[in-house]
Parts: C-alpha cells; sequence; structure tokens
C-alpha cells in the first residue's frame, strides 16, 4: 500500500537519462501540487542565496499556473524570501573573503593606478559590484552567486541589500506577473 500523501515522483525520461540536476529540478517542481507548495517555495528561496541548485521559479510557475489570484501574494512572500536567503549568503561571502583573504595574503588597500583610476583593489570591487548584484538580481543568473559574490568582495551591506531588493523585486514580479496574465503559453517561452 502506497503513502498518497507523499511529494510525487518526477516524471520518468521517455529514452534519455536525466542528469541529477534535472532530476533535482523536476522534484522540486512537482512539489508545486502538494499541499506544502508555499512553505516549500519560501525554503527553496531562502536556500537559494546560499548554496541551492534549483531557483524558486521552479515552484513559483506552477503555483501560480495552478492558482492566478495568488500571483501577487507568492511573488511577495517569495522576494522576501529571496531577500532572506541572499542575507544568508552574503554572510557566507564575508566568510569566505576572510578565509580567502588571510589563507592567500591578499592585501584589498593595494593601490591600483592603471587606465585613470586610483583606488584601492577593495574599494574598486566593493564600491563598484554592487552594479553587477543589481542586473544579476534579475536577469537568470543563479542569485546565490551574487549574494556570495557581494559577500566575497566586500559591497557595502546597504547597497548590496538595496540591489538585491529592487533586483528580485523585478524578477518574482516579473515571472508571476507573466504567468499570472500570459497563462500556460508563457512557460513556452519563458525560461526561469
Amino acid at each position: 500500500m502506497s503513502d498518497t500523501t507523499s511529494v510525487p515522483k518526477a516524471p520518468a525520461a521517455s529514452s534519455e537519462k536525466l542528469s541529477w540536476y534535472r532530476k533535482l529540478y523536476l522534484r522540486v517542481e512537482a512539489l508545486s501540487s502538494t499541499k506544502h507548495a508555499l512553505a516549500a517555495m519560501l525554503v527553496v528561496s531562502v536556500v537559494d542565496g546560499s548554496f541551492f541548485p534549483v531557483p524558486p521559479f521552479a515552484l513559483l510557475v506552477p503555483m501560480v499556473m495552478a492558482q492566478p489570484k495568488k500571483w501577487l501574494r507568492y511573488a511577495v512572500m517569495g522576494t522576501v524570501a529571496s531577500l532572506a536567503g541572499g542575507l544568508l549568503g552574503y554572510w557566507l561571502g564575508t566568510l569566505i573573503n576572510a578565509g580567502a583573504v588571510s589563507f592567500l595574503n591578499i592585501d584589498l588597500n593595494m593601490r591600483v593606478q592603471r587606465f585613470g583610476i586610483d583606488a584601492s583593489l577593495g574599494d574598486l570591487l566593493g564600491q563598484n559590484f554592487w552594479v553587477l548584484a543589481l542586473l544579476c538580481s534579475v536577469l537568470p543568473t543563479p542569485f546565490k552567486v551574487v549574494a556570495i559574490g557581494s559577500g566575497m568582495v566586500s559591497v557595502p551591506l546597504d547597497r548590496f541589500f538595496l540591489a538585491a531588493i529592487i533586483g528580485r523585486t523585478i524578477r518574482f514580479m516579473a515571472v508571476s506577473g507573466v504567468m499570472r496574465f500570459a497563462g500556460p503559453t508563457a512557460r513556452k517561452w519563458l525560461r526561469v
């Protein structure tokens, strides 16, 4: 006798063997049809900012398609959870930075004086990387790379967080809104 409350299994491959990533992605997507879908999306959103290889949109898209009237709620909750995960990823990046800088004996106060630039290496990375963090928060870049990278290069926390708020809000609202208003046809061309 099988347990009816278990998570549905990922669909079997027709003739090709699925990679571990694709299997994981399909298992996460299968969670979208369970009563725990919202909780799963929030957990995936948090850990997406630090280490999880599957984006929360694997759950968000089927959830919005199943309940289109809740698109805004899902987008807002996913954004907030993703920002919490981003802060966790940023903290991990600062730990990596501290370890790498001391282990590799890197001097972030070293001056760069080339091409009309006169600033320390730490200033160049930390003060300007937030623009990249903003772009990568919107684009289909793994958010964990943005968050950990920002912490590693010492982007000021307020700049990282502002970039993450803007970027993740745009991304979650866009994906959720497109799925709400364009429906199933959008899924064919929307890559999340």
